[in-house]
This record gives structure tokens, C-alpha cells and sequence, in this order.
């Protein structure tokens, strides 16, 4: 679990080893005024609109996942000379996070990143 300043967490839950018969991919966000659901490209928004739920359903997802985005992003950037998706900045602040979560796992306590 990563607790940001603001109040807000990110609940992780992966694994590479489950006993399930297939896999699943899907990202899950939970907010005070609205949801949303991605599940291999099937988006869902839940969400409150003059007092009533609504669920909206987008229409316009492509159906690529994030390891083929990356390398055509590579691709890009190699032969075409694009600009990279990603920073160097937030390679490293990845990876800080990425040790934090491994500490905190090794300690059974909670690392404060500033």
C-alpha cells in the first residue's frame, strides 16, 4: 500500500506465481466522485451525475497493452526520433519506489519517500 500526502492510496496486488486458471490484468480506481474499471480494454466509469449513478462506457479504447506501447515508444524514439514517454526523472522515482516497497516488505514497516 502507497499513502500519498493528500490522503490518497494505491493498493498493489500482483504475482507472478498464483494459483488461478488465467491470468488477469485490470487497474481498479476509486475516488469520492468517481470510479473507473480497465479490464484488457473494457473501460468503465462509474460515476454520479445529477444526483443518480451513472456507469459510462468509452468508446474509444485501443486495445494495446502497456509492453507493446513501450516498445513501439522505443522504436520510435531509436529510428524516428521521437520524444521517450518516460524521463530519466521518472525512472528514478520509479525505482525509489520500487526499493521503498521491498524495505517496507523486509521491515513490516512503512517508508516515508519525500
Amino acid at each position: 500500500m502507497i499513502r500519498f500526502e493528500n490522503g490518497a492510496v494505491l493498493h498493489l496486488e500482483f504475482s507472478w506465481a498464483a494459483n488461478i486458471k488465467s491470468e488477469t490484468r485490470y487497474v481498479e480506481l476509486r475516488g469520492t466522485k468517481a470510479g473507473l474499471k480497465w479490464d484488457e480494454c473494457d473501460v468503465e466509469i462509474f460515476a454520479e451525475e445529477n444526483g443518480h449513478p451513472i456507469d459510462i462506457h468509452p468508446t474509444n479504447c485501443t486495445n494495446l497493452n502497456g509492453h507493446v506501447y513501450n516498445l513501439r515508444n522505443f522504436y520510435d524514439v531509436v529510428i524516428e526520433g521521437a520524444k521517450p514517454c518516460f524521463d530519466p526523472q521518472q525512472g528514478i522515482d520509479m525505482i525509489k519506489i520500487l526499493c521503498a516497497i521491498y524495505e517496507s516488505a523486509k521491515t513490516g514497516r512503512e517508508v516515508v519517500l519525500n
